[in-house]
């Protein structure tokens, strides 16, 4: 056992424990608030039935005074914008009421993972029912190299802003890293990830501008497309019967999340979320809090963070209530979290 643990090490196990700690509290809370209504249920049902007083008729009730009163007027000195905020209160909210989010009829083979959480209660708002080949191609070829040979690219185009030019010197790189630098923004370019794309193959240099789309995609969709891609071809390798939900948003009693890729593998429910962040502690949490209402068991719940070295997945794995890992162990992760057979 090592007794001389870095700063960093200390703080990361420090974070463990406390995500731990949340993660057994919320399941006392949880137990306790079950055990709460069995108990409720039980008096209920071993209280005899009231018999209610019968109520009069509708001919029979009391009839309406028909003379209307004079409305009100307002108090002297009452000023106008009062009665105009009453007036804007009650249209927005008749606004709020039409712009709820209808249900969207889920089909193909994203419907049983759909009709899985529908069965549980939640309203499907949204999810992708499409895939461009393209982005696809696009999402495996940087998954495959964003930590190697992109990295110089991919770090700097990740920090870029839509619609600024950036210049990217690739001068003391080699030509394998240059190469795969320039495949990539061709990618990009014919997505329409990029706007603006110039390569000087004589020093070297990329001059890029990324689109707002670019941006939103470099953020983090590649990393789920990639990882919903890898998902796809392991599952059909193993030849599981499973179904794939792809970014759906869903709502229940009011509250509502974002699931980047839900499962069904032989009617069992794998849950995944992707993060390009460093810092995982606070995505975690909220994994942790809605993995119970989901009903899935935290050996078929991951966390993919592509920013994670080997070292930082050991360390959290040791005390995170369900599975985290990172692109390299993603495979294995997937291996034992499902019924893949090798045999």
């Amino acid at each position: 056992m090592n007794l001389f643990r870095s700063g960093k090490e200390t703080h990361e196990i420090l974070q463990n424990l406390t995500l731990a700690l949340e993660a057994l509290t919320a399941e006392v809370r949880s137990l306790r608030g079950d055990i709460r209504r069995l108990q409720q249920e039980r008096t209920t049902a071993a209280q005899p039935a009231q018999v209610r007083p019968e109520q009069p008729r509708a001919s029979q009730a009391r009839p309406r005074t028909q003379t209307r009163q004079p409305a009100k007027r307002a108090a002297k000195g009452a000023s106008k914008a009062q009665a105009g905020t009453t007036r804007t209160r009650a249209r927005t909210g008749q606004r709020r009421s039409r712009k709820a989010p209808a249900p969207v009829a889920v089909t193909g083979v994203s419907k049983p993972a759909a009709d899985y959480l529908t069965d549980r209660g939640y309203v499907i708002e949204a999810y992708q029912d499409t895939i461009d080949e393209q982005v696809t191609e696009t999402c495996r070829f940087l998954g495959r190299r964003h930590s190697t040979s992109l990295a110089p690219l991919f770090n700097q185009l990740s920090r870029s802003k839509a619609e600024e030019p950036l210049v990217v010197d690739l001068g003391d790189r080699t030509a394998k890293e240059y190469s795969h630098s320039v495949n990539l923004c061709q990618m990009l370019k014919r997505t329409k990830y990029l706007d603006k794309f110039e390569q000087r193959d004589d020093t070297q240099r990329l001059r890029v501008t990324l689109t707002k789309d670019g941006v939103r995609f470099l953020k983090g969709y590649w990393l789920e497309q990639f990882v919903g891609s890898r998902l796809d071809e392991f599952l059909h390798d193993s030849s599981a019967r499973y179904s794939i939900l792809m970014n759906a948003k869903i709502a229940n009693d009011g509250n509502k999340h974002e699931l980047d890729l839900f499962v069904l593998e032989e009617d069992e429910p794998l849950w995944i979320e992707c993060t390009t962040a460093k810092n995982t502690l606070a995505r975690r949490k909220k994994m942790h809090q809605i993995r119970r209402r989901l009903n899935v068991v935290p050996e078929r719940t991951i966390l993919v963070a592509s920013a994670a070295t080997d070292s930082q997945v050991r360390n959290i794995a040791k005390t995170s209530p369900f599975q985290f890992t990172n692109l390299a162990s993603f495979i294995p992760t997937l291996e034992k979290a499902t019924r893949y057979d090798p045999s």
